[in-house]
């Protein structure tokens, strides 16, 4: 009988540790990051997983919708909690009725624009028939998914300026660890985040190339400003804008980066656990 107590006693401890283990966050405190740069060809889709909801930055063209919403349904969105259209050129807000009209999507991102487009129209009209509400936002504007943290640092002005470098720059933070979005703005843009935020701002381990890494983003000035571990390239197979130009990619590796294309690798995947990004190979 005093071994069955113990025995039992034992199974008993152990399930109470079991339950601690579930309930209380690890020592760095936070919870696991997953970021998906989806293959949409020549053009933008980034899927951000947090424990508090999935957020979408982009949604490639309009070509390539059927297959970014089936690729969301594969990996288990359900619903999106916040999608950020970066600008409204058609490589990245291509998909986006779609993925509005698939996906229930809380809320919708967007940058300050006089542009008027098919694509932009569509936006407007699928989110109002879904119960989307739809912001403009501009530097400053800053959510928080649970230890994942996202500030808008640009753009910061509305007029006269080209629908490029009006796109939506994108800080995550989760814990230690940091990661920068930079839509297509270009270098008028980087020049304008180096003088105005400070080199720990700007400072980060994995960075989504300006522009699909046309040599009008990707700056020096803005690169030793970032310092990246890992340089995502999302571009199209044998695209005919020549992207990446090939100074941008020799400028990245110099700079210490790993560079890893879409057009190469098709979909890549990082996992981070609040102190580093890991790169998940299939």
């Amino acid at each position: 009988m005093a071994r069955n107590t113990l025995v039992r006693l034992f199974s008993l401890l152990l399930c109470v540790l079991l339950c601690a283990c579930a309930c209380f966050p690890c020592e760095d405190g936070a919870d696991a990051l997953r970021i998906h740069f989806l293959d949409v060809g020549q053009g933008d889709a980034i899927l951000i997983r947090t424990e508090e909801g999935d957020v979408l930055i982009d949604s490639g063209t309009e070509e390539s919708q059927s297959t970014l919403c089936m690729r969301l349904e594969e990996i288990g969105v359900k619903e999106i909690a916040l999608a950020i259209f970066t600008h409204p050129d058609g490589d990245h807000i291509g998909g986006a009725d779609g993925v509005l009209e698939r996906f229930f999507t809380k809320t919708v991102w967007l940058p300050p624009s006089d542009e008027e487009n098919e694509g932009l129209e569509l936006l407007f009209r699928v989110a109002q028939s879904r119960g989307t509400d739809v912001q403009t936002v501009t530097a400053g504007e800053r959510v928080i998914f649970g230890e994942t943290v996202l500030w808008v640092m640009s753009p910061a002005v509305t007029a006269n300026v080209a629908s490029n470098d009006q796109s939506i720059v994108l800080r995550l933070t989760h814990g230690e660890a940091v990661a920068m979005f930079s839509g297509d703005a270009g270098v008028k843009v980087e020049q304008w985040l180096v003088k105005t935020y400070s080199s720990s701002q700007l400072d980060c381990s994995l960075y989504k190339v300006g522009h699909h890494g046309s040599s009008t983003s990707t700056s020096p000035v803005f690169l030793q400003a970032m310092t990246p571990q890992w340089a995502v390239i999302s571009c199209g197979a044998d695209n005919s804008y020549g992207h990446p130009h090939g100074e941008v990619v020799l400028r990245l590796e110099a700079a210490g980066a790993t560079v890893l294309r879409t057009d190469l690798f098709g979909e890549i995947v990082f996992e981070c656990d609040g102190k580093e990004f890991i790169r998940i190979e299939k």
